[in-house]
């Protein structure tokens, strides 16, 4: 009989966090049911039950071990507890989502017990993380940051036997530090085609629609496209929640365009198809490099994308490519929309440059990659 294959995962924060987001993605964890069971470890004190989780890991039993809060020097004091934990559920593989402590964990208990370890870059921890933090004077981020670079991202990218990269420009940073081009994977966040065939809107508004989707928090704020709204004929429609949302609220209303925007604090993943369909145009303003889910969703979907600059040290990552990259203000935002809103010829050609785009990242092709990794780690002796 052949053994079971078993996956242990770290997340890069709680199963909670991310199941109270709408975001219980299929298959996540587990590309086309490569592993028989699936064990999560986080670091909260409670965490999701794992009935709640369902496809998450596709068809393979989870298991969820919330081990309690991470503290700074926990990855000295409480890297032993770890080991133990992984040695008892004895994996064929461990994957993180982090190169911070969470990824520390991850890495140090794989060296103990020589198991392969697969690492995940979502951002470029340098470009991204400290020197934007310290550009915008985000100094809890930039602290943070730092104490990664003192203690876990070096240890993290030399302990992985793959390092997986959402975007190029997470590449860019395991290349800057040491990491050989061999270790490294580009698979993009998975955005399937079949979510969207077939997919009926779900808003019939008077007016066009543009789409927003994204966290309300400093670095994504949607100011811009508020302060657009009084030059523009179109409804905004807003699908995230932070700590930004009371701020954008209120701006709203002292610019008198609250009655142009739909507020939805969170979506299912699942349900989120149907609103990029309702959308004429998807826009981001965003400070951070590299490229956000909503952008490959919003080509998936077939609606032209207008995003911002990033600040630092990259291009707009697929926009570039099929969409229009503009600077993150008001005047160029609406001027951008307009011409899309306006302008059918230009409308088509931005749709069908998205859906070529997004065919070479289709899900299915990033999943089959992901799958093969894994495969590859596992026959090596």
């Amino acid at each position: 009989m052949q053994r079971k294959k078993i996956l242990c995962v770290f997340p890069g924060d709680c199963l909670k966090t991310f199941y109270a987001k709408g975001e219980v993605k299929a298959r996540y964890y587990n590309p086309q049911n490569f592993f028989d069971e699936v064990h999560f470890i986080t670091f909260c004190d409670h965490d999701v039950k794992p009935e709640k989780l369902k496809g998450i890991a596709g068809s393979a039993r989870v298991f969820v071990h919330a081990v309690g809060r991470l503290k700074p020097w926990s990855i000295w004091t409480e890297r032993g507890k770890i080991v133990s934990l992984v040695k008892e559920i004895n994996p064929d593989a461990i994957r993180a989502y982090s190169t911070s402590a969470q990824g520390f964990m991850a890495a140090f208990a794989a060296r103990k017990l020589a198991i392969p370890f697969v690492v995940s870059l979502h951002t470029n921890p340098e470009m991204d993380g400290r020197k934007l933090s310290l550009r915008l004077g985000w100094w809890k981020n930039w602290f943070s940051f730092q104490y990664n670079n003192l203690f876990t991202e070096k240890f993290v990218l030399n302990a992985a036997a793959k390092v997986v990269c959402v975007y190029d420009f997470a590449a860019q940073f395991a290349l800057e530090n040491g990491v050989p081009r061999e270790k490294i994977e580009i698979i993009y966040n998975k955005v399937y085609t079949k979510n969207y065939r077939g997919v009926k809107p779900a808003l019939k508004l008077s007016k066009p629609v543009v789409l927003f989707v994204g966290r309300l928090i400093p670095g994504k704020s949607p100011e811009s496209l508020i302060r657009a709204l009084p030059s523009l004929d179109v409804f905004l429609v807003m699908v995230g929640d932070g700590p930004l949302k009371e701020s954008v609220m209120r701006l709203a209303e002292e610019l008198g365009v609250k009655e142009k925007i739909m507020h939805y604090p969170s979506i299912p993943n699942k349900k989120l198809p149907a609103y990029f369909k309702s959308a004429k145009v998807f826009a981001l303003p965003i400070d951070y490099g590299g490229v956000a889910i909503p952008v490959i969703e919003a080509m998936a979907a077939g609606v032209p994308v207008v995003v911002s600059k990033p600040l630092l040290g990259s291009k707009a990552e697929l926009s570039q490519q099929a969409g229009l990259v503009v600077e993150n203000n008001p005047q160029a935002f609406a001027s951008a929309i307009e011409k899309i809103v306006g302008n059918k010829k230009l409308f088509e050609t931005l749709k069908k440059k998205g859906l070529a785009v997004f065919k070479r990242i289709e899900g299915s092709k990033m999943e089959g990659k992901e799958a093969r990794l894994y495969a590859s780690l596992l026959r090596r002796p």
